[in-house]
């Protein structure tokens, strides 16, 4: 299933530096500058408010860390009263009755589903093949949900970051954030507005083996970026082909106007041939990505393969 497995807390994975401003003569920026960092989803986000004041950014930021607190009760499979959790609890015994937060939810996955042919997958089955989406009886009119495949369970851990990045920015936005830049672990990425410092702003993909260092950069403007990687003995995502563990030292990078719509498109060209990315990323408007191959020569590890598409 092209599906994200959950890292293990603390983990820190790699996929894009820091954001800088575009290459231009800099403006003085002497605005107020919030800036939080507070553990979440199993991860870490940092939240950048450019010309907001401290009291302001904390009134917002600690309704962002509330707001995030009802997703991970909605979308985390491991707090045992959580929704998700519940339905994988009780689905496989029948119809199981979802609440309207977790439909939409589910709802935008099943899309994510078809766009990409069946290689973004939310559902698993203890690694064995044929145990995917499609053994899902799903109910739009009673919004209710029946495991049709024992052992079935589902996992948001390929999209849920990008589903709460989503909420986040417009949370902002309807309170007249103007610019903000959002980071989950620095693999998942939203932002709002530009730089204050330039027309937009620009986000690298960092080679995994040499911090710092860019291998392609991409402007943001009201947009949102996630990369997908393995790092040597690591395995993240599932294959929906097979069932298996996706190995090789790889990172799949995506760039396109919604966070959630990156989260799903980068697992699922983690697993897909690279005959089949350009014809997945036309399906989503707006779409840029960029992945890396990584082998080793010489002792050390170096890009092997390299495939961008852009619209």
């Amino acid at each position: 299933m092209g599906r994200r497995a959950h890292p293990p807390a603390g983990s820190r994975r790699r996929g894009c530096v820091p954001p800088y401003p575009d290459p231009r003569p800099p403006r003085q920026i002497s605005d107020p500058m919030f800036h939080r960092t507070f553990a979440s989803m199993n991860t870490r986000l940092s939240m950048v408010l450019p010309s907001t004041a401290d009291q302001a950014g904390a009134r917002l930021a600690d309704e962002v860390q509330g707001l995030l607190r009802e997703q991970e009760s909605i979308m985390s499979r491991f707090s045992p009263d959580g929704d998700l959790a519940v339905l994988n609890r009780h689905a496989a015994r029948g119809a199981v009755p979802v609440n309207d937060a977790l439909w939409t939810v589910l709802d935008a996955c099943m899309r994510h589903h078809r766009l990409t042919g069946g290689a973004f997958d939310i559902a698993q089955g203890a690694g064995r093949p044929g145990h995917g989406m499609h053994h899902l009886d799903v109910d739009p009119d009673a919004h209710t949900v029946r495991f049709t495949e024992p052992g079935l369970q589902l996992d948001l851990g390929g999209i849920g970051k990008g589903i709460a990045l989503d909420l986040i920015r417009q949370f902002l936005l309807d309170r007249h954030v103007e610019q903000a830049f959002l980071s989950f672990g620095e693999s998942s990425v939203a932002v709002i507005g530009s730089h204050p410092a330039g027309v937009c702003w620009q986000v690298g993909v960092e080679h995994m083996f040499e911090p710092g260092t860019s291998l392609h950069r991409f402007d943001l403007r009201d947009g949102a970026m996630s990369t997908s990687g393995n790092r040597p003995g690591e395995t993240h995502i599932i294959d929906p082909a097979n069932g298996q563990a996706v190995t090789g030292c790889r990172t799949v990078s995506v760039a396109c106007p919604g966070a959630a719509d990156a989260e799903a498109l980068s697992t699922a060209l983690f697993v897909l041939p690279a005959a089949r990315r350009a014809e997945v990323l036309r399906r989503y408007r707006d779409a840029q990505a960029v992945a890396f191959d990584y082998g080793l020569a010489g002792g050390a590890w170096r890009v092997e393969k390299e495939w961008r598409y852009e619209q």
